[in-house]
């Protein structure tokens, strides 16, 4: 949609430059359109660059990794957790897996809906059966916690204080680019440098054609 505004914009432009009779405005109007056209061009080819290089693509997943420490207070409520979305609104990243490390003896961690969390906060045994990471809760070290796809929502990891001997726990959530997001926005940036370049090409001989009478020059 806004690529289809923007050759609109082009074409509307072009009406408006025909029916301008100073030559220093269309001047003026020629060597403003190439001078944004460049900057779309610049931005665009870096947001390519960005996406598609591995390494910066891993530099900007890392970026948004975050850690959290649980302390074990031994209560008998899921008192210790921490809250998460599994991805931000706008589906642009997910939170792909989860690394829990125990280095003061094992511990088990929870992965829970929101609904399921207010339902059964004050009784962990209860909670127990609703867990999202049914195989990999039982932490001695480190353990990954893998996140297949979710409904959008809330999540908590919650640190199990009944059975668990570590003081605390370190959580750290890992965060991927989405497939979709990587796959059409270097797309549409390499289609609004075919346009935005095509606009270039047609307007610098525009300028050229009215740079001698133009005062602007």
């Amino acid at each position: 949609m806004a690529l289809i505004m923007v050759v609109e914009g082009f074409f509307f432009k072009i009406l408006e430059m025909r029916l301008i009779r100073s030559p220093s405005t269309n001047y003026f109007i020629a060597k403003n359109a190439i001078r944004s056209g460049l900057i779309v061009v610049i931005v665009s080819a870096v947001v390519i660059i960005l996406l598609w290089t591995p390494f910066m693509a891993q530099a900007i997943e890392t970026s948004f990794n975050r850690t959290v420490t649980l302390q074990n207070t031994n209560s008998t409520t899921a008192s210790e957790f921490v809250l998460f979305y599994d991805r931000d609104s706008l589906g642009l990243g997910s939170v792909d897996k989860i690394t829990v490390t125990s280095s003061t003896g094992p511990a088990r961690v929870y992965v829970v809906s929101e609904k399921n969390y207010l339902a059964y906060s004050n009784n962990l045994s209860q909670m127990i059966p609703y867990r999202i990471n049914s195989q990999e809760y039982l932490v001695n070290g480190q353990l990954t916690i893998p996140m297949n796809p979710l409904p959008f929502g809330k999540y908590y990891v919650v640190l199990d204080t009944v059975r668990s001997d570590a003081s605390s726990v370190s959580v750290t959530f890992h965060s991927a680019i989405s497939p979709t997001f990587l796959g059409y926005v270097p797309f549409f940036a390499l289609l609004f440098i075919v346009a935005y370049g095509g606009w270039m090409a047609y307007m610098l001989p525009v300028k050229r054609k009215f740079a001698g009478g133009a005062i602007y020059s």
